[in-house]
């Protein structure tokens, strides 16, 4: 009701405004805008009033406003500021510290980007780096550590896969953690091991946890740092809100400590981790948090539920197509355990948004929304990936109002190995996009990040072209039926991603009376080929009406 009365108030104001009227506060603004809003999708002219839309439209406009500022970026292109609807931003900012290991084929790669990133390590550090494919890994066979060993015999080594489902541990790191060869397995995950039963130092999805507990956290300033660092990187990629995926107690306490000081420089709606238990039992006793103002609400869950295309941890109906015997798949919480949270979310008004990957675990989180909301279907409950689906998905999801929330970077990162998993058959109902659409269901695009490309310009561009970067050897495309246009890809990046919030009567589009969050273009991406999209640049970012990032 107060939305609506506001965006009364302020479309009374624009048709009121006295000719030449002088109004400090407010700023117009002149280009080519794509407002994202189907009854105007062009306009010329933006007015800006205390971080709203007070009008949009045509130059004439400006003859009600003569002395007011006007920003005239005429030749370039104006559109809803982007709304990542998935990410880890505060592990982008973290990532400064840790060595980048995207794109290394052999153990002896990984040593080499070790040594160059941390050239004289202090004896006893833990040496942290991110980055190796454990989908490319697991085609060509997982690597052992005696390379990592020999080149680190003083410090712990520690080294996350681009996706989060393996870790890569020196012989140091295993020694601190206590793991031999008689350690057992833990139930969710697996040790990998040589022929004596020796660690090899991949772990599988949750024995990753048997390590990783003995690496020392980072306290609360170091969170909210890397969380600045984040948030400041991808307002100058043109991102004017995210959807943080996976909130641990830290990073709540950290993102809450930035809102109060008024810090955060763009948006942020939080997915709380779901598989903590202590603070889901905290957070339904509480409530929901909903900010007025859109800097920072706390009102979804995400659930990891089951493993990785990549690594064969995916629940699939079917066997894997391929090295059958080596999958391993995993489910992170059982379906008992997800039913029961997915049932008090429903009671206290938490959104669900659950990790699904294969065929099977995408059937069996819709069988569990369907118990917990029935016909709901303002729940906007959302399945995060969506990878690999059964026939029946397409109807179930637009029935039931589901949200299938996708990374069209994944759809290409995974193109080299992707049918080799799933066969022939399978693959026609993989990153499927058109078909979800066709079928009258709603599609969030974002990242995932820090895993995979991330920028907007890249999400676009792998959305509608299903191209990799460097486009060999799918130079058509790989499955190049299922590529959006660039229209339906813009949608899924703005208005549907604010949806996937509650929040598109303030976000996503540029109408009166919702907040000025936008991003100024060099290019339209609706007007050049979309091998040029990954070109485009980003000459400014706006929030709330206050520019937060402007081009050298």
């Amino acid at each position: 009701m107060k939305k609506a009365v506001l965006c009364a108030s302020l479309i009374v104001l624009s048709a009121c405004m006295p000719k030449a009227a002088v109004e400090s506060d407010v700023t117009v603004i002149v280009g080519n805008i794509i407002t994202m809003d189907e009854t105007r999708p062009r306009a010329k002219v933006m007015v800006i009033k205390n971080g709203r839309i007070a009008a949009i439209g045509d130059p004439v406009l400006l003859e009600k406003m003569k002395t007011v500022n006007v920003i005239d970026l005429s030749g370039q292109t104006i559109l809803p500021g982007f709304i990542d609807s998935h990410v880890h931003v505060r592990e982008l900012g973290m990532d400064r510290i840790k060595a980048n290991l995207v794109g290394v084929e052999t153990v002896e790669d990984i040593v080499a980007r070790l040594q160059a990133h941390f050239p004289n390590p202090e004896p006893g550090i833990w040496l942290i780096g991110q980055g190796w494919d454990e989908g490319a890994f697991a085609s060509r066979g997982y690597p052992d550590r005696a390379s990592l060993d020999a080149a680190f015999p003083n410090n712990p080594v520690a080294l996350e896969s681009l996706h989060g489902f393996g870790g890569f541990y020196n012989g140091r790191a295993l020694d601190v953690a206590g793991i031999t060869a008689q350690t057992k397995d833990p139930e969710v995950g697996d040790i990998l091991r040589r022929d004596n039963g020796d660690p090899t130092g991949v772990m599988l999805t949750l024995a990753q946890d048997l390590v990783d507990q003995y690496i020392p956290k980072p306290n609360q300033a170091k969170l909210e740092d890397a969380i600045l660092a984040g948030l400041t990187q991808m307002s100058e990629a043109g991102v004017t809100s995210v959807h943080e995926a996976g909130m641990t107690p830290a990073d709540v306490a950290a993102f809450q400590a930035l809102a109060g000081r008024g810090e955060l420089p763009i948006r942020v709606y939080g997915l709380l981790d779901g598989n903590d238990t202590a603070l889901m039992e905290a957070w339904f006793e509480q409530g929901l948090q909903d900010d007025p103002e859109d800097w920072l609400d706390i009102r979804g869950i995400k659930v990891f539920y089951d493993g990785s295309l990549g690594s064969r941890t995916a629940l699939m109906a079917a066997p894997y197509s391929d090295k059958p015997n080596a999958a391993r798949p995993t489910e992170r919480i059982s379906p008992d355990a997800l039913q029961s949270l997915a049932g008090r979310a429903a009671k206290n008004g938490f959104q669900m948004a659950v990790h699904a990957i294969g065929d099977e675990g995408n059937n069996r989180t819709l069988n569990i929304y369907n118990k917990a909301f029935g016909a709901d279907v303002s729940a906007r409950w959302r399945i995060e990936h969506a990878q690999v689906v059964l026939p029946d998905y397409y109807d179930r999801v637009a029935d039931m109002g589901v949200l299938s929330s996708v990374q069209s970077s994944h759809a290409v990162g995974d193109s080299d190995w992707a049918e080799d998993r799933v066969g022939p058959d399978r693959i026609k109902n993989a990153y499927a996009w058109q078909t979800i659409l066709g079928a009258g269901g709603r599609l969030m695009l974002n990242s995932d990040l820090p895993g995979e490309p991330w920028t907007p310009m890249e999400t676009l561009y792998f959305a509608t072209t299903r191209k990799k970067l460097d486009p060999a050897p799918f130079a058509d495309g790989w499955f190049s039926n299922q590529a959006l246009t660039v229209e339906q890809a813009l949608k899924a990046m703005t208005l549907t991603n604010a949806y996937g919030a509650f929040q598109e009567d303030a976000l996503g589009s540029l109408e009166v009376g919702k907040r000025a969050d936008f991003v100024v273009l060099d290019s339209d991406p609706t007007q050049v080929t979309p091998t040029w999209i990954k070109h485009i640049t980003v000459q400014q970012t706006w929030v709330n009406g206050q520019p937060v990032y402007q081009a050298d």
